[in-house]
């Protein structure tokens, strides 16, 4: 994530909210945001993180509505077609004809028991796995602004990837909501008890059928990284070639590591080919998705015109999952099995 932390969007977020703006605002926010939540349950009780969802959509006075099929919209358009003017219309525009993944819409006219917004989640296809997270995404952007303040001009969608990352808050709101939805205090346990000691997709996916159904095995894993006690990271590869228009080849797209692994000095990053001999290749070329762990070495990824990687050694672990294949990186350990920070410390060179 791009340093957010003095963003003048950001800043204004956190004065609007009556929190400190001299330091490190997303941080600020992020606490401002957990906390709030904090505070929902100290009265409730929840055992997974859908009941956590829907105890937070209650508080904020949220109607979440999902599109599970073209039928859906009709539904919803009837249901609730008293919140704006030409609502079926809208709906068709943004759902069928556009590309839109959510919709946070004002009801200026609740009603008894009504709720103040509804978000509108297109679960239809393969829509189906990110709208776990879209939702999430619209409930963390309500955490960011005080109670009872207008903070639509009617609705508002969920951007597309690309633009999240442009824009600060819509970034500072995706952190946000990526703490949410694998809730630390149900989503860890859960992961420690499949996970055995030893960090396997097959593990992640038992803890997010557990406390997490719905969600992707991307979008956990990066949860399953965040808390991990030790040092961790995960990566996505694909089929793609340079900017230079070489020869496509098996190139990382993700990689996402924990503070721990950043000590071990862990130096892939985006757009390096994966070796030939990594069992990442394998696993990619394995079509009926099975899992594949190895004992690698850093070392043996290149730089180009730069030659290899610094010697860190690592457990593997692989799997493909449509047109990817991903990895978890775990168990990595220096020549001299000491954080690379530490080895610098006591006065070694490279």
């Amino acid at each position: 994530m791009n340093d957010l932390s003095r963003h003048p969007k950001l800043r204004q977020l956190a004065r609007n909210l009556h929190i400190p703006d001299n330091g490190d605002c997303l941080r600020e926010l992020r606490d401002h945001a957990i906390a709030t939540v904090q505070t929902m349950l100290t009265q409730w009780t929840v055992n997974t993180i859908e009941e956590l969802r829907m105890l937070v959509a209650d508080r904020l006075s949220v109607k979440l509505g999902f599109l599970h099929t073209d039928e859906d919209l009709d539904r919803i358009a009837t249901t609730y077609g008293h919140v704006m003017g030409h609502f079926r219309r809208v709906l068709r525009a943004e759902f069928l004809k556009s590309d839109t993944e959510g919709l946070l819409i004002d009801n200026p006219k609740p009603g008894k028991g009504g709720r103040d917004y509804l978000a509108i989640i297109d679960a239809r296809g393969p829509r189906k796995m990110r709208s776990y997270f879209t939702a999430w995404h619209e409930l963390a952007h309500l955490l960011l602004y005080p109670p009872r303040q207008l903070v639509l001009d009617g609705f508002r969608r969920t951007p597309a990837e690309n633009a999240k990352h442009k824009d600060p808050v819509e970034s500072a709101v995706d952190h946000i909501a990526g703490l949410l939805a694998f809730w630390e205090p149900l989503f860890t346990p859960a992961l420690r008890s499949t996970a055995n000691e030893e960090l396997t997709f097959a593990a992640i996916e038992r803890a997010t059928i557990a406390v997490a159904p719905g969600a992707s095995l991307y979008a956990a894993s990066l949860a399953a990284i965040r808390s991990w006690p030790g040092p961790a990271a995960f990566l996505t590869a694909e089929i793609a070639s340079k900017k230079d228009g070489s020869v496509p080849s098996l190139r990382v797209q993700t990689i996402i590591q924990n503070d721990l692994a950043r000590d071990y000095d862990c130096r892939v990053h985006k757009h390096m080919r994966v070796p030939t001999s990594s069992v990442l290749q394998r696993a990619f070329h394995d079509l009926l998705g099975r899992p594949h762990t190895a004992t690698e070495n850093q070392a043996w990824w290149e730089v180009s015109d730069r030659g290899p990687l610094p010697p860190l050694q690592w457990h593997l672990h692989a799997v493909r999952r449509g047109p990817a294949v991903y990895g978890l990186l775990t168990n990595m350990s220096t020549v001299a099995a000491v954080p690379y920070r530490e080895f610098l410390l006591r006065g070694a060179t490279r």
